[in-house]
């Protein structure tokens, strides 16, 4: 994936003149990536850490193209199993190369485990697999059941599905079958860690797992009252359990969220920091990224845009899987 993928990424992106600079460059420089414009930044601090999509929906749109795409073919509701909710979409590039196989990024919207969809806001989250598919992968944008109705393993089984719809057929789409990154935001987010960190359930798909970003995740701190998505499972849900598991998983994991985030959503993920990250800790430390000036809603919203503090850090540690 490196070589093949630092080289498309390097055409796709204003920000790598040529892979020579590039090489040169100090970790300091790499890491110094545009962020978001400076009223906007003041316009979501104004929100707070609350969960408002209206609100922060509004203060970033425009900052990236919807849908339809000129340069982005999308092919929507491709059925990966029998229930009505398990559906994908699939991005290409129309310039893409049709010889040399691309990676392949999985996204899993979230909505609190009862709610979202792949359409979003209306650019919201297809910003962020057409963002792929013009940065040298193929996008995958899928639905998955809502609790309580379906209720855990149903989001990493309907994960699990997916990746093995791509191993099966996203060669059609000029993708690479073995050559998987998973990306899940908020709820999303937790079934894309529920699916790496439970090896026990793992089958012959998971091979194609090469990494997984996790933007804001969510595990309770506390045992207590059942989840409407874990119900009574408390090992499942509660946030030492789930560090635990994850500083098991074999492959590489990068863990981002945002300076107003909800306080919940922040604590779990320092918690991440110091039981796996900080010095004296064991096991898979994540990538940790904080993306300053953003919110829950807003960290994935501007991916594609001017905005490249979780682009341009995401882009990078791709390549290096």
């Amino acid at each position: 994936m490196k070589t093949w993928l630092l080289a498309v990424t390097c055409l796709s992106l204003a920000a790598c003149a040529n892979e020579a600079v590039e090489d040169e460059m100090t970790e300091e420089d790499a890491t110094e990536w545009p962020g978001l414009p400076a009223d906007k930044a003041e316009q979501i601090a104004a929100i707070g850490p609350v969960i408002d999509p209206p609100a922060s929906i509004a203060v970033v749109a425009g900052m990236v193209e919807a849908p339809p795409y000129d340069d982005v073919t999308i092919t929507s509701d491709v059925a990966y199993g029998d229930d009505t909710a398990q559906r994908l979409d699939v991005y290409t590039e129309n310039s893409a190369d049709k010889i040399a196989p691309r990676p392949v990024l999985v996204f899993v919207h979230g909505g609190g485990f009862v709610g979202g969809s792949k359409a979003g806001d209306g650019f919201y989250p297809q910003n962020v697999t057409a963002f792929a598919a013009r940065n040298g992968m193929v996008g995958v944008n899928m639905e998955y059941r809502f609790a309580p109705a379906a209720q855990w393993p149903a989001g990493r089984d309907d994960l699990a599905a997916v990746v093995q719809w791509v191993r099966d057929n996203i060669a059609d789409y000029g993708g690479d079958p073995d050559q998987v990154v998973l990306f899940g935001h908020s709820a999303g987010a937790s079934h894309v860690a529920d699916y790496v960190q439970h090896a026990d359930l793992h089958g012959p798909e998971f091979a194609s797992v090469k990494g997984a970003l996790l933007l804001s995740p969510y595990y309770t701190a506390t045992e207590g009252e059942d989840h409407v998505y874990y119900g009574s499972d408390t090992a499942a849900h509660t946030a030492d359990a789930a560090i635990a598991r994850l500083g098991a998983v074999q492959v590489p994991l990068m863990l981002a969220y945002a300076e107003h985030d909800p306080e919940q959503f922040t604590s779990f993920a320092e918690a991440v920091k110091k039981q796996l990250c900080d010095e004296g800790a064991s096991g898979n430390c994540p990538t940790m990224l904080l993306l300053k000036g953003h919110n829950h809603i807003t960290e994935g919203a501007t991916i594609g845009s001017v905005d490249q503090s979780l682009s341009g850090p995401f882009l990078e540690w791709v390549r290096g899987l």
